[in-house]
Order: structure tokens, then sequence, then C-alpha cells
């Protein structure tokens, strides 16, 4: 009877121990799918998830093919035909015609795109997943600074003066041409007659002002005697505006006018003796019977650089890294130059003197320090 009572017990206790162990199956299954669910959205969300991840597993990254092709969306606040936009076109064609890295470089350009739209369409070009690198070739830092963490993926870039630095997979580029102008400046100093030299720019922003200061500089550095009349027409393009103050300068004694913008050479083809420097490229072909030169920006070292970054991150998956200041190149490291002079035009003697400057420069023997303000 005894042992009856003992089975009896055995028995009851194994039941209550049973249920005791499916409830704590249940609270561990309810625990694990809350981390789960809490877990997920950082993969999708977290880009710093996104790059630590792809560092950490190179055996993936490497296993992957080496892209045949990078895609490129070009985006600019101005038309095609405004000089900006057409260095920034010609210098990737130039890079494209190498085949970096065996690839084929594919670019769509977006123009007229207005400050207030940048967003709107760096995140639209974005979204649709078809570009490696997005371009914003303006001041549009604060566009791309609002939505590059959502694409982790993407490489962007903006450029010129105005912007501010931001950093991992954002380069902020900029050109500097004080240093070409400084040489097409002497071109123009030792070709006027007058002592007379107009200049036609755009808006007193740094980046224009260094070049304005730049050329200035070159031409009383061979000629003391040259006063420059500078003329901001505050429009980055306006060639009826900008060829009106070219003949308000051509007026007052001018023989000479520095074109910073398109529009001057039609005022200077219709007087007679009266010479012009091109901007950006190398605009001879525009008038041949009166450009002396032009100073040039060469974007191909920074397309090299984004290429480079882009195609370092996709196949060895190193994390993008821009820094958080602007990245320039200068004359000596391929970021400018000045077009060859024009010899229908320039003496033989006088291109043998700027050319002389014009390797000073290269060389390090003559230094340009860029000047900021606006020209008086």
């Amino acid at each position: 009877m005894k042992s009856s009572k003992f089975l009896i017990a055995l028995i009851a206790l194994a039941v209550l121990f049973a249920a005791c162990g499916d409830d704590a199956d249940d609270t561990t299954a309810e625990t694990t799918e809350a981390a789960e669910t809490t877990a997920a959205p950082e993969t999708t969300a977290s880009t710093e998830t996104t790059a630590a991840e792809t560092t950490a597993a190179p055996e993936t990254t490497e296993a992957m093919a080496a892209p045949e092709e990078v895609n490129v969306a070009l985006v600019s606040t101005t038309v095609r035909e405004e000089p900006w936009n057409l260095v920034m076109l010609a210098a990737w064609d130039r890079v494209a015609a190498t085949s970096p890295h065996g690839m084929s470089v594919s670019l769509e350009f977006f123009e007229s795109i207005a400050h207030p739209d940048g967003e709107r369409v760096a995140r639209d070009l974005a979204v649709s997943g078809k570009y490696d690198i997005i371009w914003m070739h303006e001041t549009f830092s604060e566009a791309v600074e609002a939505i590059k963490d959502e694409f982790p993926d993407i490489l962007f870039a903006y450029t010129g003066a105005g912007n501010h630095g931001v950093g991992g997979s954002a380069y902020w580029f900029n050109t500097f041409l004080h240093e070409p102008a400084y040489v097409a400046g002497a071109a123009a100093g030792l070709m006027t007659e007058t002592n007379k030299i107009g200049v036609v720019a755009s808006f007193p922003f740094p980046n224009i002002n260094t070049v304005l200061n730049g050329f200035i500089d070159g031409a009383k550095s061979v000629n003391p005697d040259a006063e420059i009349e500078a003329t901001y027409i505050e429009s980055w393009f306006d060639p009826a505006k900008a060829k009106e103050s070219a003949s308000a300068q051509i007026a007052a004694g001018a023989d000479v006018i520095y074109a910073e913008r398109f529009g001057p050479f039609d005022a200077v083809v219709e007087n007679e003796g009266v010479l012009a420097v091109g901007h950006y490229s190398d605009q001879e072909s525009l008038a041949p019977e009166v450009v002396i030169t032009s100073p040039l920006v060469l974007w191909d070292p920074a397309i090299n650089l984004m290429i480079d970054v882009w195609y370092d991150y996709v196949v060895n998956g190193t994390p993008y890294n821009a820094p958080a200041e602007e990245v320039f190149f200068l004359m000596p490291e391929g970021g400018g130059d000045i077009a060859p002079l024009n010899e229908a035009v320039v003496p033989a003697d006088v291109v043998a003197q700027v050319n002389e400057i014009r390797d000073g420069i290269l060389s390090g023997d003559i230094v340009v320090t860029p000047n900021e303000a606006p020209v008086e």
C-alpha cells in the first residue's frame, strides 16, 4: 500500500516537471524571435553594418568577377554647352578611352537641374539602381549628404565652391585654375599694345576669383604697366550680357579680353586689333583669328580617382573613405594646363617666353599663390 502511494507520487512529480519543461521551451522561442526582429533592421538600414560586413568577408567579395562596366550619372545646374560641363564631359571621354581596369564607361548627363531639385534628382537616380557613381557637378553637398547613407554601394561626388565636406562615400572635388590662368595672363600682358586688358567673368566666387587674380598676376609679372578691368555678369551662362560687357571694355581701350564666360568672342571679332583669351577648354577653334590661348581645367585625375575607389570597393571590399575636405589637383599634378599658343597670332618670341613660364610652374620654380578675393 505504501509502495502504491509512493509510485503515484513519483508519477505526479514527473508530470509536473514535464509541464514546466514545456513552458521553458516556449519562453526561449519567443525571446529568439524577438531578437531576430530587432536585429533585422540594422542589416537593412545601417550603412555602417553593410560596410563592416563587406570588409569582414573579403573572400565573398574577392570571389566576385571583376566588373566589366561602370555606370555614371552626371548632374549639372547648367546646359551642356556651358564650359563647366564641356570640359567635364571631355574628361570622361578621355578616361573612357583608356578602358580603366579593363572596363567600359557608360555616362548619362542630366542638365539644368536647379539646386532645390538636387536631392530629389539624386535620390531618383540612386533608387533607379542604374548608376555606380553619381556625380553632382555643382554646389550639391547638402543633397548628397541627405541621401548617401541610404545607398551605401553608390559612390558620390560634388564639385566647386560653396560646398562643405561630407566624407565617407562622397568626394568633394574642386579645380583651381590660377596656375594656367597665370600663364595665360602672361601671354595677354605680352600681347597688349594699349596696356589695357579686360576680364569678363561670372560671379565673384572663390574658385572664380582665384582664376582672375592668377590671370592678373601673370599679366603684371611681364608687364607691370598693364591695367585690368574685370566685370562680373552675375550669370553662369548669358552670352549676350558677356558680349555687352566685353564691348564696353573694348570701348574703354582694352585690346585683350579674357573670356571666362561665353560671349566676349563675338565682341572681339567685331573690333579689329583686339585679341582674346579663352577659358576652361581650348577655344581657339571658336575664333582662330583672335584667340591667343586658353587655360585648361583637366578633371582626369579626379575621375580616375573615383573609378579606382569604386573598383577597389567592388572587387576588394575596401570601404569608401573620402576625406572631409575638398580634393583637387594642381597644374603639376595634371589638374590643369594651358592650350598651345596660337602661333598664327602670337609671335615666336612671345611663345617661347610664355612656355618658359609654363615650364617654371610645372617644375615648381614659379609658385602661384591662390587669391580668393574679388577683383575690384
